[in-house]
């Protein structure tokens, strides 16, 4: 037990980069000591993720403010939390989670305990005076984690004609983060180029990537496999491709809808055979959420036929929940999950998620979500827990790009400068 005990808890409403109201929490140690963090907010949401509090009232902030959550924090959050040790993580969460009682934080909001969690964490690396990551991992051997990055965003985090969320490149055949970043920022830059000299940009995405308007899937896949080698790089050897499905998000009655443009409509089958299809077509290296949560034996068909090399990734159909985990890998739907601390509300559960993954051997995939903020709390968690990729979004916008540069100031520390995880030898 140590002497750093929490002596105030703060609670105040911050924007997010949607201009959403956020939640931050600060935490005060010993009178002394200060650490705050800022809870994220998705856009595509599992049906069992922690729910996120608002006050739906329309007067303040169209509904989206978050005065409850502010005042849970400064009256019961505080009340149970002084005096606890800081260092105390797992004593603080269980704090948390019993003051709500229940499964998905419906009481006092997932965004509310996760941003107390979080800023708890901090509070503890600020009073033994070290940085996050450092603080979490004492290993002689730290590596910054893989960089997943979004070059084209459909879905709900653009209006165009593409239900896919995330069209996302993988640097895999970098030797280090620092030259991952350079790799990515030319292809970034040169998709941006010809998708502005073709007039075909509409904005940017709500993780900073590219908003363009193809008229189906291939052409977007044709297009980032044809800037991939304009830009210099070998499919699969050196850069490849990374989808996130985000499914949930175009079934509508038990039909999927993969075009808006087109009105492209797949049962479940046929959207198995389309997604086969890619997969030998493109360098895919990893696909997430490809149906929708409750086709749980479409997974273990995809994974079951498709290389070893391919991630089935599962998010929505985890949400960072040890049941869930154990669900999917017994049957045998996936190999990799998303860790959202935000889906399960506390550091500790996003903890125990992790180390359930790791025990079932599968890949572990830390992210963001599509409302993030300033705070660089998630690159700093990525080398603490030593997971091998990360997953923020593109690169713009500085809520993205905040995390990359955490990524860097972290990396030039190592004693092997930059050092990253290595996942895929093609």
């Amino acid at each position: 037990m140590s002497k750093n005990k929490i002596t105030n808890v703060i609670g105040r409403m911050v924007f997010d980069s949607r201009g959403n109201p956020a939640v931050e929490a600060e935490i005060e140690i010993n009178k002394n000591y200060y650490a705050k963090a800022i809870s994220p907010s998705g856009a595509s949401k599992g049906k069992n993720e922690a729910l996120e509090k608002r006050d739906n009232d329309n007067t303040r902030f169209c509904g989206m403010s978050v005065d409850q959550n502010i005042s849970i924090i400064n009256k019961e959050i505080k009340e149970t939390l002084m005096g606890l040790d800081i260092e105390d993580q797992m004593m603080i969460d269980k704090n948390l989670i019993a003051l709500d009682g229940t499964l998905n934080k419906s009481n006092i909001g997932g965004n509310t305990t996760i941003a107390v969690s979080m800023a708890t964490l901090r509070g503890a690396a600020v009073s033994n005076k070290k940085p996050l990551w450092e603080y979490l991992n004492n290993s002689s051997d730290k590596k910054l984690p893989m960089p997943e990055i979004q070059i084209i965003g459909g879905g709900k985090h653009a209006k165009g004609s593409i239900p896919i969320q995330d069209f996302m490149i993988i640097p895999n055949g970098a030797p280090n983060f620092y030259t991952a970043l350079d790799w990515v920022f030319k292809i970034y830059k040169l998709a941006g180029e010809e998708l502005l000299n073709n007039n075909n940009l509409y904005g940017v995405a709500d993780e900073g990537g590219y908003w363009p308007n193809f008229d189906d899937i291939p052409s977007v896949l044709d297009f980032l496999l044809r800037v991939i080698k304009e830009a210099g790089f070998i499919p699969f050897k050196e850069v490849s491709i990374s989808l996130d499905i985000a499914a949930n998000n175009f079934k509508i009655d038990n039909r999927y809808k993969i075009s808006n443009k087109k009105e492209i409509i797949f049962s479940a089958d046929e959207l198995y055979d389309f997604l086969i299809k890619i997969i030998k077509n493109y360098p895919i290296i990893s696909i997430e959420d490809p149906f929708a949560e409750e086709d749980l034996e479409y997974f273990n068909k995809l994974k079951s036929n498709t290389p070893s090399y391919l991630q089935i990734v599962g998010d929505d159909l985890v949400v960072t929940n040890t049941k869930l985990i154990k669900k999917a890998y017994e049957h045998n739907a996936v190999n990799s999950v998303l860790i959202k601390p935000n889906q399960i509300g506390t550091i500790s559960e996003a903890a125990n998620a992790l180390k359930l993954s790791n025990e079932l051997n599968l890949m572990s995939i830390l992210s963001a979500r599509s409302g993030e903020s300033e705070d660089s709390f998630i690159s700093d968690l990525s080398v603490g827990w030593n997971i091998k990729q990360l997953k923020v979004g593109s690169f713009s916008r500085s809520e993205r790009l905040s995390k990359w540069n955490q990524c860097l100031r972290i990396g030039e520390k190592f004693i092997n400068k930059y050092a990253m995880h290595k996942i895929w030898n093609f």
